[in-house]
């Protein structure tokens, strides 16, 4: 039997990232993945693959950085794991033995539980190069498509849809599209660029039913409204693939997800587990959350390398829930908590608000408003959420605002920040937004 310092079983970005840098931080360790795929997607793409990339095969996760470190791969599949004696049992390849295993295992993608769903040309978002290659083939031959689904992924494929001129139709439960992430006053934002790109938005309506004969002609709204789809795409989210760490009884928490330590230790401390199939902790409430992100994946396939490795104490205090998407020309990012979420919570927070353009002065070709929303702590005084609305520097500023609220940064420290600032990258330093949204809610707080 062969052994491995580390087996990993799942070779996303989380597996993928763990076995990279394991190998960065100790070349001379063993390290082996295990995965089902023989092509790995860069799965934050998926959405453009409709139209902005013109190929699947450009969307591919290359080997080549693993191997040359002399990471071994395996396309196979777990059949079971025996923890007493290190080792695991696979469909093709026999028994691996293992000194730590790391469970990548990712997510499914969740079903809807309605009349037609496995009717042709009815499709979830699954990770996999010919399932996915089907359905790009099938939505190129279409000419009106219903997404069920208006969080981020539903959206960004709508964005992309829009640029084709086919009809598409984007049906979400919740009042507003991006509603688990943003704001109202947001949310409308992204709504608006879809409708001026021509997508047809219906919220606050479920689908009850899809219908045809063999393959999906129409979609039943529980309104009664019938829309015509001849491909039907499902995004409403995925739930944590734990099988595996349920058949070697780890411990699953309240969200479904595997429960870790933070250095990423499962309740057997020779198993760490990475990625969507993680539960995590809510940096600001301190509860249970569940965040499937590429981001999120490659956070936690670090943290755990690093602990591998060289035995370091871990640093990793919870989740902040960074995310950014650009719809049309509109780029909208969130960090932290929402106003709707701080309610929910009983958290008492003030708003401070600011609106700038991204270059000075404002008459540079190509500036654009940059509006931001900062949610401030009364008790504490710190950074617990922002949202921002505008051009391509949105994505930074949120980054910027994720690292203070990771490190508990109070407003007034804010005020002191120091920050680099150029006519053609930032907004001007008389007006940064960041500063006049601070004090803002310093105002409000005295």
């Amino acid at each position: 039997m062969k052994a491995y310092d580390v087996l990993i079983v799942g070779g996303g970005p989380a597996g993928y990232t763990t076995a990279l840098m394991l190998k960065r931080l100790s070349p001379g360790m063993s390290v082996a993945v295990i995965r089902r795929e023989e092509r790995v997607l860069i799965p934050c793409a998926i959405p453009y693959l409709f139209n902005s990339i013109d190929s699947i095969d450009k969307n591919i996760l290359s080997d080549e950085s693993l191997r040359k470190l002399g990471v071994e791969i395996f396309v196979d599949e777990v059949a079971s794991v025996d923890l007493n004696g290190r080792s695991v049992k696979t469909l093709k390849s026999g028994e691996l033995g293992f000194k730590k295993l790391v469970l990548a295992t990712g997510s499914r993608p969740k079903r809807l539980g309605v009349y037609g769903e496995d009717l042709k040309n009815v499709y979830h978002i699954i990770k996999d190069y010919n399932y996915l290659r089907e359905m790009i083939k099938a939505v190129k031959e279409a000419s009106n498509i219903v997404i069920v689904g208006g969080g981020f992924v539903g959206v960004e494929i709508a964005d992309d849809l829009s640029k084709t001129g086919k009809n598409v139709t984007l049906v979400e439960v919740l009042p507003h599209c991006l509603l688990k992430n943003f704001d109202e006053d947001f949310a409308i934002l992204a709504e608006e660029e879809l409708k001026k790109r021509g997508v047809n938005i219906k919220t606050g309506v479920t689908v009850s039913k899809i219908l045809g004969s063999g393959r999906a002609e129409k979609v039943r709204l529980s309104n009664g409204e019938e829309i015509p789809a001849d491909v039907v795409i499902i995004a409403i989210g995925v739930e944590p693939n734990t099988d595996l760490a349920k058949a070697m009884n780890l411990r699953i928490g309240v969200t479904g997800g595997i429960v870790v330590d933070s250095c990423r230790r499962s309740s057997n401390p020779i198993v760490y587990a990475v990625g969507d199939c993680v539960e995590r902790l809510d940096l600001v409430t301190g509860k249970p959350m569940l965040v499937q992100l590429a981001s999120a994946a490659t956070t936690d396939a670090r943290v755990a390398a690093l602990h591998m490795a060289t035995n370091t104490s871990c640093r990793y205090i919870g989740h902040v829930g960074a995310f950014s998407t650009r719809i049309g020309e509109v780029v909208l990012g969130a960090v932290g908590i929402t106003e709707s979420r701080a309610r929910e919570e009983g958290i008492e927070y003030v708003v401070g608000v600011a609106e700038a353009v991204d270059k000075h002065p404002t008459i540079l070709p190509g500036a654009k408003t940059v509006k931001l929303k900062l949610l401030v702590s009364k008790t504490t005084g710190e950074i617990i959420g922002a949202q921002v609305a505008g051009g391509q520097s949105v994505a930074e500023l949120v980054n910027m605002v994720s690292i203070l609220i990771q490190s508990k940064t109070h407003l007034l420290d804010v005020l002191s920040l120091q920050v680099a600032t150029h006519p053609w990258l930032t907004p001007s330093p008389v007006t940064y937004p960041l500063y006049t949204a601070a004090l803002d809610a310093y105002k409000k707080l005295r």
